[in-house]
This record gives structure tokens, sequence and C-alpha cells, in this order.
């Protein structure tokens, strides 16, 4: 086995993490992915040094038509279990990511 830098092995054990959220019988390349993203937003919230002269909003991108339907239709509040239960039916690639946020979310 190859020495791990403390990065990498910060990566690995994220990556670990994210595929226990989809209940995998291993850790894929997707896992790697997601885990690399998740670490890298988390060091870029830590760099920041004075939030007052630096904004973390971006630019808001356009959306599909099928996010902008369900931001702007329907009664009552967007919950985030409607943006999941969206994102659920569109059955995307990272689908199986989302079993346990949906129950979290309160979508059992």
């Amino acid at each position: 086995m190859r020495y791990m830098t403390a990065d990498a092995r910060d990566l690995m054990v994220t990556a670990g993490e994210v595929a226990r959220l989809r209940d995998a019988m291993q850790l894929e390349v997707r896992d790697v992915a997601l885990a690399a993203l998740i670490l890298h937003f988390r060091r870029m919230a830590e760099e920041v040094e004075d939030t007052r002269e630096v904004s973390l909003s971006p630019e808001q991108l356009p959306m599909a038509d099928e996010v902008q339907e369900i931001m702007t239709s329907g009664e009552g509040d967007l919950r985030d279990v409607d943006l999941v239960g969206l994102a659920r039916r569109e059955e995307s690639e990272l689908s199986e990511y989302l079993g346990p946020v949906w129950r979290a979310a309160g979508g059992y």
C-alpha cells in the first residue's frame, strides 16, 4: 500500500463515510468524487478570513425546468424534503445517496 498524505487520508475517510450513506458494499470512485467536493467546500469556508469582505454567495445559475417548476408551483412553503423528493424522482446517478437524506428530512 502506498503512503498517504494527511490530505489523502482525510479524503479516503470522508469517501468511506459517503459510501456508507448509500449502504455501499464497497467504496467507489463516485464516493471519492463526492468526498473531494465536500472537503473542497469545507476548506473554502475555512479559508475565508473576513466574511464582511468576501461573499460566499455565487451568482445564481439558471434552473432546469423541473427545478424552476418546484420553486414556483404548488402551495405552502418549499421544504428541503420537497427538493430531495425531486432529486429522488429524477433518479440521478447519485440517487442512492438520497435515502438517508430523505429519511432525515422527514420523507420516510
